[in-house]
């Protein structure tokens, strides 16, 4: 994949991580008018804008970008740069990013790849804003396919750098922290670890679409910011990657014993905590479920790769999702597309989902175990894709940190 330096741009405030943004898709109404609200420097103004005066409200992000850049309430670097991004857990953990441009231009493609099934969104309004604002406001996460050459760089450079931002994160009590590499050598060595490595997108398909879109339809925009995207990067080797599970609700009746037909074992599983539940699952022997009927109490049931139809895509990897949504599910009539046309809930509480199946508000609820980075990447070397909804990558990157202009000049 090609990787950019690029001359990123910044506020200039003494603690510029105060006005940092959740993502905007994170965004809701209520949250957009509380952040808007705490600051007029806040950086969801530019990523949830609002209009004051009744107009457009891209237009009044453009304007508002341009008069931050004026004032001096943000400023670009004056160098090509890359920019190592750690999350800081409270328990002292970390997972460590490297925030740089990624090429989307035409010439590109192949180098990034969806790792799940997605449901379209429509692509008018981000598309809208970028072309107004000409400006790459917030990063997605990519996972590179390199053999851990990225994770030792990235410890070594946040070890021994500067703090260039620092975002708190109240709620889930993290620490995102923003470093900075100059060095023109030290750029080559990155490019170098990562020029032969393809990368799943993790999170952002949509505003990924949206830059390939752009870059497409814009092929002046080569050799510049317009021809990439803005990305943290992160290794599928990164001791700090956690993928969590998003359970399932499935609000059909199915064929208890058609089901069965296609499970190693079921053990009746004795608790009355969802959170308790969701970790027998996670600790049992894989590839496990957990499975609560309406009616009945919950049962672990053991799976069997081999039972999976010989064409299912990522079957060496032995993924419950996986055997569920092309196993299981198909013997009962529920094709792939089950996971999409409504017949299922998502739930990433297993408290909230267990509270749902005790209550009878779903016909089944299912529980998944997390997936290892390991089985992820056995999962999808081949350019197989998972089920919709397969994954939850936390913590959410955060926007607001280092942002990208379409006029910088990248090479």
């Amino acid at each position: 994949m090609k990787i950019f330096a690029f001359a990123g741009t910044r506020y200039t405030a003494a603690d510029p991580g105060r006005f940092a943004a959740p993502p905007f898709d994170q965004i809701d109404e209520q949250l957009r008018d509380q952040l808007h609200a705490e600051s007029a420097e806040h950086y969801a103004h530019l990523t949830r804008p609002v209009a004051r005066d009744g107009g457009d409200p891209h237009d009044a992000a453009r304007d508002l970008h341009d008069r931050w850049l004026a004032d001096g309430i943000a400023a670009r670097d004056d160098a090509p740069s890359l920019y190592p991004y750690a999350i800081e857990s409270a328990s002292g953990g970390r997972r460590l990013g490297l925030c740089a441009l990624v090429g989307v231009d035409p010439s590109c493609d192949g180098d990034l790849r969806p790792h799940e099934h997605t449901v379209d969104k429509p692509l008018a309004e981000r598309l809208s804003l970028l072309e107004r604002m000409r400006v790459d406001l917030e990063p997605v996460l990519y996972l590179s396919e390199d053999s851990g050459e990225l994770e030792v760089l990235l410890a070594e450079d946040v070890e021994a750098g500067t703090e260039l931002v620092r975002h708190h994160d109240v709620g889930r009590n993290e620490d995102h922290v923003l470093y900075r590499v100059t060095s023109p050598e030290r750029i080559a060595q990155y490019k170098a670890v990562l020029k032969d490595c393809g990368a799943a997108i993790a999170d952002g398909h949509h505003r990924t679409k949206v830059s390939q879109l752009f870059a497409k339809e814009h092929p002046e925009s080569l050799g510049t910011a317009g021809s990439a995207k803005l990305a943290v990067l992160t290794s599928l080797k990164s001791e700090g990657l956690k993928i969590d599970p998003i359970h399932r609700a499935i609000d059909k009746p199915l064929d208890d014993d058609v089901l069965r037909a296609g499970i190693v074992s079921a053990e009746a599983w004795s608790g009355d905590s969802g959170d308790d539940f969701a970790a027998a699952v996670d600790s049992a022997p894989q590839p496990t479920l957990g499975v609560y009927f309406k009616g009945r109490g919950p049962e672990l049931w053991r799976l069997d790769p081999e039972a999976a139809p010989a064409d299912t895509p990522g079957r060496k990897a032995g993924l419950p999702v996986v055997l569920l949504h092309h196993h299981l599910l198909p013997l009962c009539n529920l094709d792939l597309a089950a996971a999409s046309d409504g017949t299922m809930r998502y739930k990433s509480d297993p408290a909230e989902l267990f509270a749902m199946a005790e209550a009878g508000e779903t016909e089944i609820a299912v529980f998944l175990p997390s997936m290892s980075p390991e089985a992820f990447g056995v999962a999808t070397a081949d350019g197989d894709v998972l089920p919709p909804k397969s994954t939850r990558f936390l913590p959410k990157l955060v926007s607001g940190m280092v942002w990208s202009g379409h006029d910088t000049k990248i090479d």
